[in-house]
C-alpha cells in the first residue's frame, strides 16, 4: 500500500511541468486574445495592453495553478495570492523588458513578441511558483 501511494505521489509531481503548461498555455491564448484586442479595438499602447492583460489573466492563473497544477489545498488565499502575484510581477518586468526589445528596439510585430516572451518568462513562473507561491512553507 506504501509503493502505490508513493508512486502515485511522485507521479503527481513528474506531471506538474505537463499541467502548469496546459494552464498556462490556456492563459497564454487568452492573453494574447486580450493583448490583440485591447490594442486594435481599443487603441491601447501595446505595454500598457500587456500589463491590462496580464493583471486579467493572473488571477485566472492562480486558481488554475493553484488547484490543478500544484494541487495545493492550503487555504490561506492571502498569503498566496500576494506571494503569486510577487512571482508573477517579475515575470511581467521581464515580460515588459523583452516586449520592449523586441518591438520598440527591434521592430518585431507586438504578437510575435508577445509569445517569445512567454517562453522565457515559462521557466520562471513555474519554479518560482513551485517553491515559492505553492512549495511547503
Amino acid at each position: 500500500m506504501k509503493t502505490i501511494l508513493s508512486f502515485s505521489s511522485k507521479s503527481t509531481k513528474n506531471s506538474e511541468p505537463l499541467r502548469y503548461v496546459l494552464i498556462g498555455g490556456l492563459c497564454a491564448l487568452a492573453d494574447i486574445t486580450l493583448l490583440y484586442l485591447f490594442v486594435n479595438c481599443l487603441n491601447i499602447w501595446y505595454l500598457s495592453a500587456t500589463t491590462i492583460s496580464f493583471v486579467i489573466i493572473t488571477f485566472f492563473g492562480y486558481f488554475g495553478q493553484k488547484h490543478f497544477t500544484f494541487r495545493n489545498t492550503e487555504r490561506n488565499h492571502k498569503k498566496q495570492l500576494t506571494l503569486f502575484f510577487t512571482v508573477a510581477g517579475t515575470g511581467l518586468l521581464i515580460n515588459a523588458g523583452f516586449m520592449f526589445i523586441f518591438v520598440s528596439l527591434l521592430g518585431t510585430w507586438y504578437i510575435i513578441a508577445n509569445i517569445f516572451t512567454k517562453f522565457i518568462v515559462l521557466v520562471w513562473n513555474f519554479l518560482a511558483n513551485k517553491k515559492i507561491t505553492f512549495g511547503s512553507h
